[in-house]
């Protein structure tokens, strides 16, 4: 009863933080949301099958299968506001503070060492990577909401609602398939603590996998895009062999220990503790461990990963820490003096209190700079649907920068979206011209543009396309509509 207090203090002012930390910049968070927002009101506008052309040399042209068809389902609601970015930023904040919710329930029922729920619900806001992932209007936050639910109902063996989380999911991600192999491994821990197998679980995983794929208003084309994004993507992350965005690729040591801190102090926690226990931890916490496992570990070839894991984690080590305090270490604690208990309870306040500073303040250096970059490729988007006519196909040299323009311009059609290896597995030889030329490759990139691509209108930005932007100054056969300190909007005379 006396924990009550702390923990519905904690629980309002991590939504109040969440609220504020989505409203604390004037532009979305990351570059998805503009296109997922803009999705969501193509679903309104158009049917559950219309024509994806804005994405004009990759696969989506004649195979198009929205793999976040329910979550663009959920944002229709935000589109009718008279400014639909407006909505997506709403829709995130509540997303987030979902995700809060639902970890706070999972932390409730696997944690029984309240003072450690309300540390928690403290870490889940001291990682700004995670924050900054979490506060995007992107499929990401929902997804990871699923899998918490997913788990849930895997040890409790809800087999109904297993089928039901699977259907959503499979409709909401092209990740559902991984949720079969999470069931195995749950059932294989089952089967080694209890030799106890269910079957059951197997099958309505399968079934709601299964149905999510027929029913998608896509199929087939959506296996399709299962192949692509949810098998060759993680092969080409593996192999390097293909540009993809930086979440596909590991962090540093440094990276991970300040971006994640209580992902290392949480893992150090176990394994001191580990060695000295004496009772076996709980068929539940082991099935959590070992999903949490699954996304740790594929971390370290790809960070987008930490992200999935690090509400796990938190789940993980305070479970595992709470069936350890209740079975032997309470009883120590008590034994220690007065004095010694409340330095104990200082010391990891000041931790927690440290970590959350600077949290903070890596993720106001991180807004800080994401605002400057959205807030230029706003303005770059809404020129161009004031000066572009309707209808031009738009070259970019970055394959990402088309999230934000079909986002905020689209009346005209780009090259390729939300992942280069849909233009890749389209034509991979068309592909190959299209990199080289963005980075300066091409001896003559007015005759590429023009005869090869057929445009007349392009972007280009100056993190990494200098080679080209300097081509294009040198050309006179090139006029540059409009620049700034990070891109130029050229056009082909």
């Amino acid at each position: 009863m006396r924990y009550r207090i702390p923990v519905i203090s904690a629980l309002v002012l991590g939504v109040g933080a969440i609220i504020a930390a989505e409203f604390s910049i004037p532009t979305l968070f990351g570059a998805d949301g503009y296109l997922h927002i803009r999705m969501a009101e193509f679903l309104r506008l158009y049917g559950m099958r219309y024509d994806f052309h804005w994405a004009r040399f990759s696969s989506f042209t004649h195979h198009f299968a929205d793999k976040d068809f329910l979550y663009h389902v959920l944002l229709i609601p935000f589109t009718f506001l008279p400014n639909i970015f407006l909505g997506a930023k709403i829709s995130a904040a509540l997303c987030a503070s979902a995700l809060f919710i639902v970890f706070w329930l999972m932390l409730r029922r696997y944690c029984q060492l309240k003072p450690l729920v309300v540390a928690s619900l403290v870490m889940f806001f001291c990682s700004a990577v995670f924050l900054d992932a979490i506060l995007e209007a992107r499929n990401m936050t929902l997804v990871i909401i699923l899998t918490m639910l997913f788990v849930h109902w895997l040890i409790r063996k809800r087999y109904r609602l297993l089928f039901f989380v699977t259907l959503v999911y499979t409709l909401s991600h092209v990740s559902g398939p991984y949720l079969l192999l999470f069931a195995f491994l749950a059932e294989g821990v089952r089967f080694l603590n209890d030799r106890d197998f269910s079957w059951r679980t197997i099958a309505a995983v399968t079934l709601g996998l299964v149905l999510g794929f027929l029913v998608h208003p896509n199929f087939p084309n959506n296996l399709l895009v299962f192949y692509l994004n949810g098998i060759l993507v993680p092969i080409f992350a593996l192999k390097w062999g293909l540009e993809l965005g930086a979440e596909f690729f590991p962090l540093s040591t440094r990276e991970f220990v300040l971006g994640y801190p209580f992902i290392f102090l949480a893992m150090l926690a176990l394994i001191v503790i580990g060695l000295g226990q004496k009772k076996k931890t709980s068929t539940a916490i082991q099935i959590w461990a070992v999903i949490a496992g699954y996304f740790f570990v594929f971390s370290f070839f790809s960070r987008r990963y930490l992200i999935h894991a690090y509400p796990l984690v938190l789940i993980v080590a305070a479970g595992y820490i709470s069936e350890w305090w209740q079975s032997q270490a309470r009883a120590s604690f008590s034994s220690l003096g007065k004095w010694v208990r409340c330095g104990l309870a200082a010391i990891a306040i000041v931790v927690l209190a440290g970590a959350l500073f600077s949290a903070y303040r890596d993720f106001r250096e991180r807004t800080a700079g994401e605002t400057i970059y959205n807030q230029h490729f706003e303005g770059v988007g809404r020129w161009m649907a004031a000066n572009v006519p309707a209808g031009e196909v738009v070259f970019h040299t970055n394959w990402s920068d088309s999230q934000y323009l079909i986002g905020l311009n689209p009346k005209n059609d780009y090259f390729v979206t939300l992942d280069p290896i849909y233009m890749y597995w389209q034509d991979p030889v068309k592909y190959k011209i299209y990199r080289n030329l963005a980075f300066g490759g091409a001896s003559d990139p007015y005759a590429v543009l023009k005869d090869e691509f057929g445009v007349t209108y392009g972007y280009a930005g100056k993190n990494y396309f200098s080679g080209l932007i300097n081509q294009i100054r040198r050309d006179l056969r090139f006029e540059i509509l409009g620049e700034d300190g990070l891109g130029v909007v050229f056009k082909l005379k």
